[in-house]
């Protein structure tokens, strides 16, 4: 097998992946003698509001410490994780492909990836389900069995989250009439009927603009029976069940539980921890500077951050940040330190692993079994809210 320059592939990926580098931060007149130097951030394509997000907090920054930003867009997984692990950018703001390249699975079970050195930095929680339209009939998500269901083209993580939601049912992909779509041809699959239920964040103009035209219902996950949700600890295992009462189309008082998690800010284990303390600092320190930016900026406070489940470990400047603050705990710190052994343990095995077991079809599962097989299992963090 030919061997291929890490930094250089991922080089090229940011060059063709990424979509464009825009500011967020020039203002005319602004003088730049004197400031701190330029950070450039990585994310969702503009537009959507992930994106809208972190342009407020760029713009905050800019104007609030002085110190230059840029964003950075793609629209994949990979796209947003090359900038970062190539030094292109210094922090993104990604899904779930943080968790995927930190453990080496999925598309990142490669000669070029491999498990990767990931930081946690900032945690804002949101909220993520399955929407009908309100005339579908489809009212509970056992109703589902028969239905045409997204499968969502590149997107790994969104359709096992989906399948665990299936799963909570008594469903799986044989009970529903799967359809090959992209993740943003949904809303209009689910106008024309060539969808009857879609995946979406319960908030944002795609899900209030469809909610005008077909008013919408979303599935509700709540249950007294945990065991329902059984499969969610192995496919999604960054997400908690949450309730949630400000989606689209939800009337006053009413509420739903489905998909809690974090689209979080991100780093490398090699940022500086005293940049990133200061990083985190700036954004407390001036949050109600962007507060009410966005429908989802307000969720960026320190006390509304999802601390589990933790599934990637926290940078050292981030854990100093929240210790001065009091969000850290010791059930928090054995977690941390349990993730930084498996992150080594993952490192020293995956060069001989990937010489004995590269060429083979399934060395996805391969390295599944063996981190199955040879990591301890995570403790379980009992002094936070939550259980992971």
């Amino acid at each position: 097998m030919p061997t291929v320059s890490r930094r250089s592939f991922l080089s090229a990926m940011t060059a063709f992946g990424a979509l464009g580098v825009l500011s967020a931060c020039s203002q005319p007149g602004q003088a730049t003698a004197g400031r701190s130097k330029q950070s450039v951030w990585v994310t969702y394509p503009v537009g959507t509001g992930t994106y809208n997000d972190v342009a407020a907090v760029a713009n905050m920054l800019t104007s609030k410490t002085g110190s230059p930003v840029r964003l950075m867009t793609s629209d994949t997984g990979i796209g947003r994780l090359a900038p970062l692990m190539n030094g292109t950018a210094q922090y993104a703001r990604a899904g779930d492909e943080y968790y995927y390249a930190f453990e080496g699975d999925n598309e990142y079970t490669s000669e070029i990836w491999g498990p990767q050195r990931i930081r946690l930095l900032w945690t804002p929680p949101g909220n993520y389900g399955l929407l009908v339209r309100r005339d579908s009939g489809i009212e509970k998500p056992e109703d589902l069995r028969g239905k045409r269901f997204p499968n969502l083209v590149s997107s790994t993580s969104m359709n096992n989250k989906m399948l665990g939601m299936l799963k909570f049912a008594g469903l799986d992909h044989s009970d529903v009439q799967l359809v090959e779509i992209g993740y943003a041809e949904q809303a209009e699959a689910i106008k024309t009927g060539q969808l009857d239920v879609m995946y979406q964040n319960i908030q944002g103009s795609t899900v209030e603009e469809l909610n005008t035209e077909y008013p919408i219902r979303w599935l509700d996950y709540s249950t007294s029976d945990e065991s329902r949700y059984d499969s969610w600890e192995e496919l999604m295992p960054m997400v908690l069940p949450g309730e949630a009462t400000d989606g689209a189309g939800m009337s006053e008082g009413e509420s739903v539980t489905n998909l809690q998690y974090s689209l979080p800010i991100l780093t490398i284990a090699e940022q500086p921890a005293d940049e990133v303390e200061t990083l985190l600092t700036q954004m407390h320190t001036h949050f109600d500077a962007f507060k009410d930016a966005t429908p989802d900026t307000d969720k960026f406070a320190l006390d509304q951050l999802m601390m589990l489940p933790l599934t990637v470990p926290f940078h050292e400047g981030a854990i100093r940040f929240f210790e001065e603050h009091g969000r850290w705990t010791p059930g928090l710190q054995e977690r941390n330190d349990a993730l930084l052994a498996r992150e080594d343990a993952m490192h020293n095995a995956w060069p001989d692993f990937w010489a004995e077991h590269g060429d083979a079809e399934d060395v996805r599962q391969r390295w599944q079994d063996w981190k199955r097989e040879n990591l301890p299992a995570l403790p379980v963090v009992d002094d936070v809210e939550g259980s992971r």
